[in-house]
């Protein structure tokens, strides 16, 4: 009798082991599906951000800038004039502040897509403080994020003028240098930390006089209005809008910004 207890005891030993096998690879399997699951969400939240930007196949690259003032757009048409595009999504009103969506921001943005043009897109900035910056930032993040944008999200910083003069809620608050460069980079921040390429577009004027460039958060695009023959914009950049009254098949009104890209 004795020796049968024994063996019994065995027998419940080797039972305990096997048992915690199984429990060791029951617990791998389901880590390994967690760490799957989470794997394929993690590629979905950001398969549509750009961390590279397109690379052009040339050393100046042609492109336009439009929005709802440009009307009905053929961007099928399109797509054999120009290299890129930038495509108004949302706007700031300079009297009363309030922000807006592009009416046309939708329909450019699908077709722009649909014909395989690279492009980016910009919101008219009128902020005058870091938190209107993050609005306008986050409303050009909403729009894109159903979108294989594989160009910057841009701040258009400008100042709007009636019979030649600056008028305005970002003339009227007089903002400092600093103040300027906060805002600018406070939208430019939440682009990058969005996973996208921000961008700064303003006129050489503003450039020279009113920003300090080297500050501008790091990766920051360039974008300069400088409408001569030859840029006299003496920083660096990166694109030059060259016109405010060029032409391009497909679309529809009778001018339309016109720009070139430089590797």
């Amino acid at each position: 009798m004795a020796s049968n207890k024994k063996k019994t005891a065995k027998k419940k030993t080797c039972s305990k082991k096997l048992n915690k096998k199984q429990l060791i690879a029951l617990v791998t399997v389901i880590a390994v599906l967690i760490a799957g699951t989470f794997g394929i969400i993690l590629a979905s939240s950001t398969k549509n951000r750009t961390h590279d930007l397109y690379e052009f196949d040339k050393d100046k690259a042609y492109g336009i800038d439009v929005s709802s003032h440009n009307g009905k757009i053929e961007w099928k048409t399109v797509a054999k004039e120009v290299d890129f595009a930038f495509i108004r999504v949302g706007y700031r009103t300079y009297g009363d502040g309030i922000l807006l969506k592009d009416k046309r921001a939708e329909y450019n943005l699908k077709n722009a897509e649909k014909a395989k043009i690279p492009f980016g897109v910009y919101v008219y900035s009128q902020a005058v403080n870091e938190k209107e910056a993050e609005e306008e930032a986050k409303l050009a993040i909403r729009q894109v994020k159903s979108y294989n944008i594989q160009l910057p999200i841009v701040i258009d910083f400008e100042y709007a003028t009636k019979d030649g003069k600056q008028v305005g809620r970002l003339s009227d608050a007089k903002l400092s240098k600093k103040e300027r460069m906060n805002v600018i980079n406070a939208f430019c921040r939440t682009v990058k930390e969005a996973g996208y390429t921000p961008a700064l577009y303003a006129s050489s004027n503003i450039y020279k006089n009113q920003l300090s460039p080297k500050k501008l958060v790091d990766g920051t695009i360039i974008w300069v209005a400088d409408y001569n023959k030859k840029m006299k914009y003496k920083g660096s950049f990166d694109i030059w809008q060259y016109s405010e009254k060029g032409s391009c098949k497909g679309v529809s009104s009778k001018y339309v910004d016109t720009n070139y890209w430089y590797k």
